[in-house]
């Protein structure tokens, strides 16, 4: 009963926030009628659902609020399939409000139930939303690969509504790799299912795409042919988020034609729309579109407030692609105004981002691309070869009879019995070697996992390339040891067997956890395990990451211990600590291989575990430094550690700084 009441609850309060005063329709009355007569729990939630969806682009703070209400419900009754919908719902409203970490965490969550459960199609549907959040913050090898999976999934579903999404999807990032020709093929083919649907919505966002595929071409005319589609289309639909970003569009094209009154009009109501409805993106696009309209009408002063401002949430937001472009076209303004030191720093600041997410992640897009081009060349390649290997054994029995018939009587016989003796052979022979075959690539797998399960991906490659791995320096490493309190008076109450089963029950959750934050594992010594982020592949997200798995390994620890105080059976405690700085990585051993890393930063990091206190994560100054604007942490003073003298160290409390 208690369910249901909530769920009314929850129904009322989404009216209250979307619904004009005095507006009712049939869809809500016959809502209200069906949670009166307490129908299914699927049905409700459902109902539920496409309500809260069919409002948060315009009020992405309320859906946020509604979908978090409808996921604890979910939880309550324990229904995997909308726990794991309503996830990916509360999901979008973060990228919709700009929190993207958070908006990672829920698909996270809920991509683990869909596949746990076999949920298919929405497996598909997260995997594409996290293809869109990952491209945001700058993740494109990352982004293509979620979309290809979304891809994979709906077309063996024949879903063609989901279909139509991914090639939009697709298209955007193609056009990003300057893959023009291909982009527009995907471009096209999303428009060409969504004319079939009649989804004037989605058609209008796909107008828009092939619009901004063209402008960026220098097709003028073409560019604005499909925005003013898109402007109508997505007018009709009365969506003020996506027709804010038509605007926006018609806008480009303008400024294009250097007409920029009419640019800038646009520009202002796309912008009054984005602010009205907190689209922070939004806000970004339309105050940068007005910047370069002043700077090409010679008025830079006013250009660099419009950029200053759009800056300001860029950072916040932490969005290098934006981030990349304002630096760029600033440095272009300061130059113009002589002021050769501010444009000397941004276009710095410039050059840093492109080289390290355009260089970088474009080249591991494109490398992702190959990988399935080739992928798909050599299926093909395949087929003809079998193709031809039939033809070819078609020929050769057409010719074997023919030179058959023409031989009489007792030849005929011998002929056949050879033929029937050299079959059999041959067929023996084949299955033979294809068992062969087979034996060799299931120990060919084995080998490999092996490798895997002993050094890193990348590492391993190398090493069966070449034959031998070189060591490495990183100059940004975040290093993580933790060690379990309470480990030799378990050991006394405690089998060896039991002891090493609550150990591994322990080590495969970190090594779980670590595994969704991109952080490797470097070695456990007895009770005691090490991790480290930012190798073997650099990144410059290392510490944010370290800390989060720290957050989830702690949480991790205090569940299992209240599961064993409800057991009472003994249970383990965790010391945790972290420090942030270069290290050298390589391979020890020429039998045993083992991946390693060296250097101060992981004697610093092995004293802020041994320095911290039970149930605490305890950082260095350093990792303090690059965290501290996005998590709440407790300066502790300067603390004693082992042969470093006294050293600043910090508690991390929550995820998120509160004001």
């Amino acid at each position: 009963m208690f369910r249901y009441q909530r769920l009314v609850f929850l129904i009322f309060m989404l009216l209250f926030l979307v619904a004009r005063p005095g507006a009712r329709d049939l869809q809500t009355d016959s809502l209200l009628l069906a949670l009166n007569k307490k129908q299914a729990d699927s049905t409700l939630f459902a109902e539920v659902y496409t309500l809260i969806s069919g409002q948060m682009y315009n009020n992405p703070d309320s859906g946020n609020l509604l979908a978090q209400g409808a996921l604890a419900i979910a939880r309550e009754i324990n229904d995997a399939y909308f726990i794991s919908r309503f996830c990916m719902l509360v999901g979008v409203t973060y990228d919709l409000r700009g929190m993207y970490d958070s908006a990672f965490v829920m698909y996270d969550k809920g991509l683990e139930m869909a596949e746990k459960h076999q949920f298919s199609q929405l497996a598909g549907e997260l995997h594409n939303n996290y293809g869109i959040t990952l491209t945001v913050v700058g993740r494109l090898e990352e982004s293509i690969s979620h979309t290809l999976k979304s891809r994979d999934i709906f077309e063996s579903l024949a879903d063609s509504a989901q279909l139509a999404r991914i090639y939009n999807n697709l298209g955007s990032r193609y056009a990003e790799l300057q893959l023009h020709e291909q982009a527009l093929e995907f471009y096209m083919s999303a428009a060409q299912i969504n004319e079939r649907r009649q989804d004037l919505r989605r058609l209008g966002y796909n107008y828009g795409n092939i619009g901004l595929l063209y402008h960026g071409l220098n097709q003028n005319e073409k560019a604005l042919e499909y925005f003013y589609s898109s402007l109508q289309l997505l007018d009709t639909t009365a969506n003020r988020y996506d027709y804010s970003i038509a605007l926006h569009n018609l806008a480009l094209a303008y400024q294009r034609l250097a007409d920029y009154e009419t640019a800038l009009n646009y520009e202002a109501r796309s912008l009054a729309i984005a602010r009205e409805l907190n689209d922070e993106i939004g806000i970004i696009n339309a105050l940068t579109g007005k910047a370069s309209i002043y700077n090409q009408m010679e008025q830079p002063k006013k250009a660099l407030e419009l950029y200053n401002e759009s800056e300001t949430i860029a950072h916040r937001l932490g969005t290098p692609y934006y981030l990349m472009n304002i630096f760029e076209e600033k440095a272009n303004i300061y130059a113009g105004l002589n002021d050769f030191r501010n444009a000397f720093a941004f276009n710095q600041k410039y050059l840093k981002i492109k080289d390290s997410i355009m260089t970088v992640e474009k080249n591991k897009a494109f490398q992702r691309i190959k990988s399935i081009e080739d992928e798909q060349k050599q299926q093909q390649i395949q087929i003809l070869t079998r193709d031809s290997e039939i033809k070819s054994l078609n020929l050769k029995r057409q010719k074997t009879l023919r030179n058959s018939i023409a031989v009489v009587g007792f030849l005929i016989l011998l002929l056949t019995i050879g033929l029937y003796s050299r079959f059999r052979y041959v067929r023996k022979t084949r299955n033979e070697l294809a068992e062969k075959n087979k034996i060799i690539n299931v120990e060919k797998s084995r080998s490999d996992e092996l490798l895997l399960n002993i050094l890193p991906a990348e590492t391993a490659e190398e090493l069966k390339n070449t034959g031998n791995s070189e060591a490495r320096y990183f100059d940004l490493v975040t290093v993580m040891f933790t060690d379990f309190k309470g480990f030799t008076k378990m050991a006394e109450t405690l089998t060896p067997q039991e002891l090493v089963g609550e150990i591994d029950h322990c080590f495969k959750a970190f090594d779980n956890i670590i595994s969704k934050y991109n952080v490797e594992k470097i070695k456990t010594i007895g009770d005691a395990y090490m991790c480290a982020g930012g190798l073997p592949v650099p990144n410059n997200t290392n510490p944010f990451d370290v800390v989060l798995a720290a957050l989830e390994i702690h949480q991790f620890m205090l569940d299992l211990k209240e599961q064993k105080k409800n057991e009472n059976k003994p249970y383990f405690e965790l010391r945790l600590g972290i420090h942030t700085g270069p290290v050298v990585a390589g391979i020890v051993g020429t039998r045993k291989f083992q991946y390693d890393i060296w250097g101060d930063t992981v004697n610093i990091a092995s004293r802020m575990e041994s320095a911290g206190e039970v149930g605490r994560i305890n950082i260095s100054h350093t990792t303090y430094g690059h965290i501290k604007d996005r998590f709440h942490c407790i300066y502790r003073g300067k603390i004693e550690a082992k042969n470093k003298g006294l050293v600043d160290m910090y508690f991390v409390e929550t995820r998120f700084k509160t004001d």
